[in-house]
């Protein structure tokens, strides 16, 4: 929320994201309990600053000039240690105050997010946290932009900041009940050759298709879903078969058989971060609260934690 009449130079580029991400001004306006003109003029006036326009303005809404596109990591960069610099500072008046951007996959935002926000937000209620579930291509964008604070998801070669290990996974194929694969105890990758599939969250580099690129296996895509419950709906009605991680297939029941790969892969689900050493004192205490509600679940249910 900006408070009207009266706005830091930070807050001028927070409101500047806001109108971008929501492709109106109005509708900025609106989400930062702003008015209209009174945002305008908090825009006009940095762009006064600068010396050049930031925003093209049309009947459809608004988007960066080339300007500033150009100027959008560095804003960002801004944004991130200005509230790394207002949370520590709160964190030494004896405020317990921040904002949290959580990165996860559906099926860790699913299983394990609502026992660790729970307790969470019964010690530090005045912490806001968002949660963005997503595929591993959004969620590592998301990490390099600075636009989430941490990431839980499978460990991914390519980034480059730092990682702590919470627990082993493994990906399973689902199958309908009556398919003749459902029979069997384990499958092997090559099983899935040519099978009608289901694939869930196309181009966003997932585990399932790093699985089926590294075995050379092409199974015949019939329909696609950014949703991991329909997924599983869609398989129960016979329309396919898929595969997502055994944690996530442990939520549901239904005409859907869970059958492992015969393969050694594992999957080291995790918290991703930019860096450990410098992370704000509310995404610290979040970590605290994530690895001990592993530890219990995992507990709980016997399996292994690494």
């Amino acid at each position: 929320m900006l408070k009207e009449g009266w706005i830091t130079e930070t807050n001028k580029y927070k409101a500047l994201l806001q109108a971008v991400e929501q492709g109106s001004i109005t509708a900025a306006a609106r989400e930062l309990e702003y008015s209209p003109s009174g945002l305008t003029r908090v825009l006009d006036s940095l762009e006064k600053d600068l010396g050049f326009p930031l925003l093209q303005r049309s009947p459809q809404g608004v988007e960066l000039t080339l300007e500033g596109e150009s100027l959008l990591p560095a804003i960002r960069e801004l944004l991130y240690w200005a509230g790394q610099i207002e949370e520590r500072s709160d964190s030494l008046k004896g405020l317990d105050q921040g904002e949290l951007h959580i990165g996860s996959y559906y099926s860790i935002a699913s299983c394990w997010l609502p026992s660790i926000l729970r307790d969470f937000q019964r010690d530090y209620p005045h912490i806001r946290v968002h949660v963005q579930e997503a595929g591993n291509k959004t969620l590592l964008q998301g990490l390099r932009e600075r636009k989430l604070s941490c990431c839980l998801f499978n460990k991914n070669p390519g980034y480059q900041g730092d990682w702590i290990p919470l627990y082993q996974d493994r990906l399973v194929a689902w199958i309908p009940e009556g398919h003749p694969l459902a029979k069997k105890k384990a499958i092997r990758p090559d099983n899935l050759d040519g099978q009608p599939f289901i694939d869930p969250l196309p181009h966003q580099g997932t585990d399932t298709g790093s699985f089926l690129k590294k075995y050379h296996v092409q199974p015949d895509v019939r329909f696609t879903t950014s949703n991991m419950y329909t997924c599983w709906t869609m398989v129960e009605a016979g329309l396919g078969l898929s595969m997502d991680n055994a944690l996530s297939s442990r939520r549901w029941s239904g005409a859907v058989r869970v059958v492992p790969f015969d393969t050694p892969d594992r999957l080291e689900l995790g918290i991703a971060l930019p860096s450990r050493r410098e992370a704000s004192p509310a995404l610290k205490k979040f970590i605290q609260y994530v690895k001990r509600t592993v530890e219990e679940l995992t507990r709980q249910s016997g399996t292994p934690r690494r």
